[in-house]
């Protein structure tokens, strides 16, 4: 049953097919019933029943062989999910469909963005991670000097991520020999740092040597190192330091900056973010993981003008130390404090339930959900989509990377930024608001206005009392008046 309801799910490319042969068999029984009842058939109307009849054929035919072939790809994902057979996957990812996939570009860092790039991998074969490089890493050089470790961003598993034979893969580059305690993916790593002159440049080539649904690059190839600014006002470099620094004061960082200015993004990552259909931010570190490509100038230029939908995906953890109490607000809001306001189209966030349970697996006790504020975030034309994609995991709370993928998938075929809005106010809204508040304001003042004029002109219009002025004469003067009235008087 459930097999059945993902045919009817959106770019499935089931339901269309299954709707045409519906019509074409009902063309072919009108054709069929109405060619009973006529008795006069002239060489107009056989011409069309012909017409008719052929195309309601092909139509047949051709629906139910390409809806035949989608249902098959639908069946082979749902048996590559239980079953991780090599044989099955192979079958799956040799699909030209999956080439012909929407160009995603992903930027972050850390176990949050293998995690979404294995989701993604069975709907598109055009994916590009970029990972977060630092030089000033204590993981990048423990593994260029031999130690244990992974390296910066968690190479190893994006690589067994965008695999088409993940678990194998996985396998493979976590295993260490009995004589020495090196895992074959940092052998690995060193090898292509040690040939190629540098660490960014040896991840560059991952791609070449593993069959993978995508390309993994560095952000950069230069030497960066990542600095921040504590609220208390001490100023920790490196990003190693950042982190540990930050854990130990459990003082909020206030702003990141790199060492050197002028850093040069890798060329292979503003072509493919230039070429984007979706370009992803997230989820990862806010400040390590994710921010810190975009203090890169090109690499956030790159994203402004870009014509693709711009994504960002909230964690579903606050991180101790660095995002105690964040809320999803605070979140796109200092994504965009970086890369430019009004930039971001969508936000991803879990609205799952998250049990105690779960909390104490995941095994950090200092760490809280993050809750959704919808009413503080600056861009409010920003489309919040909110679904359960929480899963547990050893040790971990993660995304459910085939829930992501589906949303991620829906936002790439939807013509128009908003078709999955839970919280949208559009650009024109926007600015009709601005617009009208703009006249309601400047009514108020002409009323304001009028009214402090009328008072005036009131306050005009009071008669003010005349002065009576009297004319002192002589007495001379006053006999020689009256003499002259008494005369006009007789006269």
């Amino acid at each position: 049953m459930r097999t059945i309801l993902e045919w009817l799910k959106p770019g499935a490319r089931v339901k269309r097919y299954i709707l045409l042969q519906i019509v074409s068999v009902a063309v072919l029984i009108f054709c069929i019933v109405t060619l009973k009842n006529v008795y006069d058939l002239n060489q107009k109307m056989l011409l069309a029943y012909i017409v008719l009849i052929t195309l309601s054929v092909f139509g047949m035919i051709f629906s139910f062989i390409l809806a035949q072939k989608n249902i098959l790809f639908i069946s082979l994902k749902n048996i590559a999910r239980k079953n991780k057979s090599i044989r099955v996957r192979k079958l799956l990812y040799n699909d030209p469909k999956l080439k012909k996939g929407p160009k995603i570009v992903v930027i972050g860092g850390g176990s949050g963005l293998p995690n979404i790039l294995k989701g993604l991998k069975e709907y598109t074969a055009n994916i590009t991670a970029v990972v977060n490089v630092s030089e000033d890493d204590a993981t990048l050089s423990s593994t260029v000097k031999g130690g244990d470790y992974l390296s910066s961003g968690d190479i190893r598993k994006c690589i067994a991520a965008l695999s088409t034979s993940e678990s194998e893969i996985n396998k493979l580059l976590t295993y260490k020999s009995d004589d020495e305690n090196l895992s074959v993916g940092n052998e690995i790593i060193k090898g292509l740092v040690k040939t190629n002159g540098s660490f960014a440049k040896g991840i560059a080539k991952i791609s070449d040597l593993f069959k993978m649904q995508g390309n993994i690059y560095p952000v950069t190839t230069d030497n960066i190192v990542l600095c921040a600014g504590l609220k208390n006002g001490e100023v920790v470099v490196g990003k190693e330091n950042i982190v540990e620094r930050v854990k130990e004061l459990k003082t909020p960082i206030k702003q990141i900056f790199l060492k050197e200015g002028t850093i040069r993004a890798y060329p292979e990552v503003i072509d493919a973010i230039k070429n984007a259909n979706v370009i992803i931010l997230g989820p990862g570190n806010l400040y390590t993981s994710v921010a810190s490509n975009l203090l890169i100038e090109d690499v956030s230029k790159a994203i402004i003008h870009s014509k693709a939908k711009k994504v960002y995906i909230a964690n579903i953890m606050n991180q101790p130390g660095q995002t105690d109490g964040y809320t999803l607000a605070k979140y796109i809001n200092e994504i965009e404090r970086y890369i430019g306001k009004h930039v971001l189209d969508y936000a991803i966030v879990n609205n799952g339930k998250i049990t105690d349970e779960m909390i104490k697996d995941f095994n950090q006790k200092d760490s809280t959900p993050v809750r959704i504020d919808l009413e503080n975030i600056q861009n409010r034309a920003i489309s919040v989509v909110k679904d359960d994609i929480v899963l547990t995991a050893t040790d971990s709370l993660i995304h459910d990377s085939d829930r992501v993928a589906d949303i991620i998938m829906s936002i790439a075929k939807s013509k128009k930024n908003g078709k999955l809005n839970i919280v949208k106010v559009n650009k024109k809204q926007m600015k009709k608001k601005k617009i009208g508040e703009f006249k309601k304001n400047l009514k108020t003042k002409m009323n304001n206005n009028s009214k402090k004029s009328e008072e005036l002109k009131s306050k005009n219009k009071i008669k003010r009392p005349k002065k009576q002025t009297e004319v002192k004469m002589k007495k001379s003067t006053k006999k020689t008046v009256d003499k002259i009235k008494s005369k006009v008087m007789k006269g």
